[in-house]
């Protein structure tokens, strides 16, 4: 039989000077080489093996007894099985994808990192798997650009193989042929199927169920779903990584099988058959959402548990589809385009039969209590670094005891400002207008030193009428009293008179009463300093000068910066109990505290008050209020506590605190709050 060379249009379509090209054409000169499959099997390998920095190379033909492996690390070679080759190759699909073999008696214990894809489909299957050595597994961007050029080795033999001569070996009856083909789908199958148990993590399990069983059902999506707290979720779908569950799509498919499982069989969608309402109407929004001609809903029923022997159940011992089982699984095939199955194959009854094991293995292993800490501890018990964490385990055993019985400084952080202790904010005590401002921010005054003119053209008005009315009546007495002394009054005109010197006298004392009272109130006007001081005020020119004041508004503050210094803080209610605990034996505790404008340096106080009843603040907070005593030199404390000095200081400097309140156990001073905690909502209840 004569080799013909593949049809010149299969190497016009491909882009000249592209990578495709170039493999391509390497392919076909492989081809024209070739007196048969097998041989041009053995070049392709050759070539794959020179292309690929890969210690293996292995290919595999459905006319094969075992796979033909050209090997680099004879090591490597060594290690791994050769039954794992056979079923990587096997369960290879027309997607390249990578994959893991496990490796024997490896140092690292690790697997060796592989490649794989199918080269051409039944009946002449052929399929191709390379292993990169175990000591230099590439990044994951050099895995990726490989695939790329082994999908071009893979697209390049399905073109030319067609037209390749059968092998001198393959001329046998077609009922040998089929007998072949049919046991290589077999164990192609029972590979795949074997793929769901690699291990017993429910994401995994779905994650391989979906992609492994696409291309054995012939579909062209599979969607698993697992019901979680009585409803049903999507957990997978073939093709895709991470499953946006806020999609329309996966919100109409979970919709559609929550209500499918209520009948417990499969279901054709569309259906022929009248459905009930409840799942009509959710079959047609996903038939809208999703776009596809045709699905297969298979709801997977958990093995019987009544059996004696659950867990030697083989998958083609079961019926996934009997209804006695829970539902613990839903799978739904889609179909866009091609044939849809109108009945439930053998194929489909035996990878749902291997999904429900599979499904039922990893539920039963995620509700196993403290599966994680199990699963830590079980790899700590079987690393070989076991004395270094027993060792470490020891230590940490050892430090918690300590904690337990070593005891350090408590202390307690408490939030407030430092200011002078003489301190006196004045307020205007009549209204008026600011009339004369004498003095500035940060000026210092004496007691009595006026400090501002207030004008009030009221009491101006009301001193003057006063002046004018007592002189009047002043006036009118005068001219009274000279009558009177006079002999030409009868009996009658003295005592009128009289009366009225009397009433006269009386207005008089009650108008120089009100005099004085306006007096005071206009000496009221004149604000004088109380102290020795310094003035304090935010831009007075700007806030006071030509501004109307009302009776009680603050006006300045004068404060005596050289004089002591207090701190006003507030501890909130769940933390002042050690200070109460404190204050008991010792009144004046000491305090550590520093101050936002210098917060390199620390400065010492002692306690001088402590609240009688927790009030709330402005957050909404109990609070307990502390006022404390700052020392203005360091003259018996630490030598880490820097001396105040006043002049430094701005009042009202935000400051944070510790309030030494005793020996605790490092245990109990580093969690306090944990203590407390357990105390109060645990303890308390017992």
């Amino acid at each position: 039989m004569s080799t013909s060379n593949p049809p010149e249009s299969t190497h016009v379509d491909q882009p000249e000077g592209s990578a495709t090209s170039v493999i391509h054409d390497r392919v076909v000169d492989i081809a024209n080489q070739s007196q048969d499959r097998t041989d041009f099997l053995k070049l392709l390998a050759a070539d794959v093996r020179a292309s690929f920095d890969v210690a293996i190379v292995a290919i595999q033909a459905s006319h094969w007894a075992n796979p033909l492996m050209l090997v680099t690390d004879d090591l490597l070679c060594e290690q791994i099985q050769r039954d794992s080759v056979r079923d990587l190759l096997l369960s290879s699909t027309r997607m390249p994808i990578a994959c893991d073999i496990p490796v024997q008696n490896s140092p690292d214990k690790d697997n060796a990192r592989g490649l794989r894809v199918e080269l051409t489909s039944t009946p002449e299957r052929a399929a191709v798997l390379l292993l990169y050595a175990n000591n230099d597994r590439p990044s994951p961007t050099a895995q990726i650009s490989d695939l790329r050029l082994l999908n071009m080795y893979a697209e390049a033999t399905r073109a030319v193989t067609p037209h390749l001569p059968l092998d001198r070996g393959e001329l046998v009856p077609a009922e040998t042929r089929l007998a072949q083909s049919q046991e290589t789908e077999a164990i192609r199958s029972r590979s795949v199927l074997r793929l769901f148990h690699l291990d017993l993590d429910l994401n995994s399990t779905c994650y391989r169920i979906a992609n492994e069983s696409r291309h054995l059902l012939g579909c062209d999506r599979i969607t698993v779903l697992v019901p979680k707290r009585g409803r049903c979720r999507v957990q997978s779908v073939s093709g895709v990584s991470v499953v946006d569950s806020r999609s329309n799509s996966i919100r109409s498919i979970e919709r559609l099988a929550q209500a499918s499982m209520v009948i417990s069989r499969p279901l054709l969608v569309p259906s022929e058959e009248p459905l009930p309402q409840q799942i009509q109407e959710p079959m047609d929004e996903y038939l809208d959402e999703s776009g596809v001609m045709s699905s297969i809903l298979l709801p997977l029923h958990a093995p019987n548990q009544n059996s004696e022997d659950v867990e030697g159940i083989d998958a083609i011992e079961i019926d996934p589809f009997n209804g006695t089982g829970d539902v613990i699984g839903v799978l739904v095939l889609e179909y866009f385009s091609g044939q849809v199955p109108s009945t439930i194959g053998p194929n489909m009854s035996l990878v749902a039969g291997e999904a429900s094991l599979a499904l039922r293995n990893s539920l039963e292993h995620k509700q196993v209590f403290g599966l994680t800490i199990w699963k830590s501890v079980g790899r700590m018990l079987s690393s070989s670094r076991m004395p270094l964490i027993a060792a470490g385990l020891l230590v940490a055993v050892g430090l918690f005891a300590a904690s337990m019985i070593y005891e350090i400084e408590h202390y307690v952080v408490a939030k407030g400002s430092v200011e002078p202790t003489d301190r006196r904010e004045i307020f205007a005590t009549v209204d008026g207008i600011v009339k004369e401002l004498r003095v500035y921010d940060g000026q210092i005054v004496k007691a009595g030193e006026v400090l501002l003119e207030l004008e009030n053209a009221e009491l101006e008005n009301r001193a003057e009428s006063l002046s004018g009315e007592i002189l009047t009546a002043t006036q009118r007495l005068t001219s009274i009293q000279a009558v009177r002394l006079s002999s030409a009054l009868d009996a009658s005109q003295s005592s009128r008179m009289a009366l009225e010197e009397r009433q006269l006298k009386g207005d008089l004392v009650n108008l120089r009463a009100q005099q004085e009272i306006v007096k005071a109130q206009q000496e009221k006007l004149v604000v004088v300093s109380p102290i020795d001081g310094t003035v304090m005020g935010w831009q007075l020119e700007r806030r006071l000068v030509d501004r109307p004041v009302t009776r009680g508004n603050l006006l300045v503050s004068v404060a005596d910066h050289q004089g002591p210094w207090s701190l006003r803080m507030t501890v909130p209610d769940e933390n002042a109990g050690p200070i109460l605990e404190a204050s008991r034996q010792t009144p004046e505790l000491g305090i550590t505290f520093a101050v936002a404008t210098q917060p390199e340096a620390s400065f010492q106080a002692s306690m001088n008050s402590l609240g009688t009843a927790a009030r709330l603040n402005d957050l909404g907070e109990h609070v307990l209020d502390v006022t404390a005593a700052v020392k203005l030199h360091n003259e018996f404390d630490s030598e880490n506590v820097d001396p105040f000095v006043p002049s430094q200081m701005r009042v009202g400097a935000d400051v944070t605190a510790k309030v030494a309140c005793g020996n605790r156990s490092v245990l109990r001073s580093w969690f306090g709050d944990v203590f407390d905690f357990v105390h109060r909502n645990i303890l308390f209840y017992f």
